[in-house]
């Protein structure tokens, strides 16, 4: 009788402190969380559209330094294939 009482005594136990944690510290975490997020979001935009600032109807074209995609001997067969007419 007295392991059931101290078991039923441990699951109320868990079960207050995990509400409590649900209710009062888990929002505090998750937004100071997002504001964080927000604020470097923010300064990663403006610092973007202060680096990119344009006239209107200019045109610039930004090429990737890649280039042709390149294979590895890891990522399998490449094929090279012929179209057939009938």
């Amino acid at each position: 009788m007295v392991g059931l009482f101290r078991t039923l005594l441990i699951f109320a136990t868990v079960y207050v402190i995990i509400r409590f944690l649900a209710r009062y510290v888990f929002p505090l975490l998750l937004g100071k969380f997002i504001e964080k997020k927000v604020s470097q979001m923010q300064s990663t935009a403006s610092a973007n559209s202060s680096s990119k600032q344009r006239r209107e109807g200019e045109v610039t074209i930004d090429k990737s330094s890649g280039g042709f995609k390149k294979f590895s001997k890891n990522t399998g067969d490449y094929v090279d294939f012929e179209e057939i007419k009938n």
